[in-house]
């Protein structure tokens, strides 16, 4: 990695240095930047955040992205991803709406504010849906409903332990006949630098953390123009891009947008250097103390 850029200093705001944050952190190093690590734990000296050109968020928790994000660019420094695009990212039925405004094919979808509401979607979504907490992570919470059945199960799990409805509302998305696997799209800045499916032979689920596998496929003119659609809607930044490929219309949907893409696994197989490409992004942010209209 070539150490000709203009020497800066960076802010890396991270729970803890995985591997994946080890390899851009040392990245960043090889290329003569001066990294200052940041842990959730560790107090966020905002009096002198003045000195960094450029904040680095991979925080795990979703929250604490989020609340880094926005102190840190009230006080006038630019984030990677920007709080806004954090924003979007950490919330699904957010993402639905953005997606829906900005005519970017995804699944149809309704947001519910009470569980009494969602025995109408089963209605409407012909008796089958997916059910998705609007902060989640790592497929935690997303439920598939085919059945009144398994909705009075759902709704009564949920109101013996959320009596009060904190939980909601929750994201209802119109189930997708996606065989067993969806595509994962990193992109860097405004480029989609890897594509690869994740399939499932025994779970409808396609997280790699629940056992999916690795298939490498070509970034294609589809998969280009509906993230360029995504980069138009959101900005550019550093996200993981989950797609379907909807067997039924033959054509690419979103899933949803993740704004901090693990590849600790994935990379080994598909050969791109992720770490390496979010180091290089960070090497190209252009040094300026941004003015933040507070929306706090």
């Amino acid at each position: 990695m070539s150490n000709s850029y203009p020497r800066k200093k960076l802010l890396f705001c991270v729970t803890k240095m995985r591997e994946e944050e080890r390899r851009i952190y040392d990245y960043l190093l090889q290329a003569g930047i001066e990294v200052d690590v940041c842990t959730d734990s560790m107090q966020l000296e905002l009096e002198n955040i003045r000195r960094y050109d450029v904040a680095l968020i991979r925080c795990l928790s979703q929250s604490k992205a989020l609340e880094r994000a926005q102190y840190i660019e009230l006080a006038g420094v630019k984030t990677l991803n920007s709080y806004e695009a954090i924003k979007i990212c950490t919330n699904k039925a957010f993402q639905a709406i953005i997606f829906k405004q900005n005519q970017i094919a995804q699944p149809d979808f309704a947001i519910a504010f009470t569980f009494e509401k969602l025995y109408e979607y089963l209605e409407r979504f012909d008796g089958r849906f997916v059910i998705k907490p609007v902060s989640s992570s790592w497929g935690r919470g997303v439920t598939l409903i085919n059945s009144k059945f398994a909705l009075d199960a759902w709704i009564s799990a949920r109101e013996s332990l959320d009596p009060q409805g904190k939980a909601l509302p929750v994201l209802v998305q119109e189930y997708v006949d996606k065989g067993n696997y969806d595509i994962r799209v990193v992109i860097v800045d405004r480029k989609p630098i890897v594509a690869f499916k994740r399939v499932s032979n025994d779970n409808w689920l396609t997280n790699t953390h629940l056992g999916a596998e690795i298939d490498v496929i070509k970034v294609s003119q589809p998969i280009q123009e509906i993230s360029k659609q995504l980069i138009d809607a959101i900005g550019e930044g550093i996200y993981g891009l989950d797609l379907f490929y909807d067997h039924t219309r033959n054509i690419y949907m979103v899933c949803e947008v993740n704004q901090n893409p693990e590849f600790a696994k994935s990379w080994l197989i598909h050969k791109v250097d992720v770490a390496k490409a979010i180091a290089e992004s960070c090497l190209n942010v252009q040094p300026e103390w941004i003015h933040v209209k507070s929306s706090v």
